[in-house]
């Protein structure tokens, strides 16, 4: 029984981001309940029909009303927990945004500065940078608020390469339409797009850092939920064995 607790514990607590994820469907409850009756299966060596009529009985039904009180509980821990974790993930999108700005100011002043070679591309070609920055800043807020910092350093550089892939499509594009005098042009573009994926990796590094600072706070605060739980648990874990033993043999009796 003692595994299943420590099974119980890991499903509800987790680790990291998964704990903190809004509004998860109740099959982790099923889960939970799955895997309890699963290790009693294998522990006490019974028949799959007859587990299922020890499920039904009071016995079963016991077990699974303290299941459900105790996942309930955590459930609307966690619904507090995440509220504490919202801050770090909104100011990340927030300097992620600025650094996205920053990039999109310095192509800009670029693009200006050569405004008469450039006409009638000018303006076409800040219309696409505008976008493609918008673009990422989307792309990436969802891995921010998952919280999951592996999933954002990944999506981070696949999104700023895809931007940089996008914009030199660009500047080919406008090379063929006037020559070698948007050479200078095309290397500060790729120059300020070296500097921005640079600048998103301190910002990863740092969340990374924050998250599991706060990860380890939230297992001290969840330390007494999880002793609740398995004090909980803990006597039907006393004597389950014997009394599935009496159970059953009073089905078996009865059949």
């Amino acid at each position: 029984m003692k595994v299943f607790v420590v099974l119980a514990l890991t499903v509800f607590t987790g680790c990291h981001a998964n704990i903190l994820l809004p509004d998860q469907p109740n099959p982790q409850l099923e889960l939970v309940k799955d895997a309890f009756w699963d290790y009693v299966a294998k522990a006490t060596h019974t028949a799959e029909d007859t587990l299922k009529m020890i499920r039904q009985s009071q016995l079963g039904q016991e077990v699974n009303a303290q299941i459900t009180e105790s996942a309930d509980a955590a459930g609307q821990y966690i619904v507090t927990l995440r509220s504490q974790m919202t801050p770090l993930a909104q100011d990340l999108l927030t300097k992620i945004s600025q650094e996205a700005e920053q990039l999109k100011m310095r192509l800009e002043k670029d693009m200006n500065s050569m405004k008469v070679q450039l006409e009638p591309y000018a303006e076409e070609l800040k219309t696409s940078v505008n976008q493609q920055v918008e673009q990422l800043k989307q792309d990436v807020a969802p891995y921010v608020e998952s919280l999951d910092h592996e999933a954002l350093k990944a999506a981070l550089l696949q999104k700023s390469e895809e931007l940089k892939g996008s914009l030199e499509q660009s500047m080919k594009a406008l090379q063929s339409q006037l020559g070698p005098q948007t050479e200078e042009l095309r290397a500060q573009v790729e120059q300020h797009l070296q500097e921005f994926q640079k600048s998103l990796i301190p910002l990863a590094q740092s969340f990374q850092t924050q998250l599991a600072q706060k990860t380890q706070e939230i297992q001290k605060t969840l330390a007494p939920y999880s002793e609740d739980l398995r004090q909980k648990l803990d006597p039907f874990a006393q004597d389950l064995k014997a009394q599935l033993t009496a159970l059953w043999e009073s089905f078996t009796k009865n059949n």
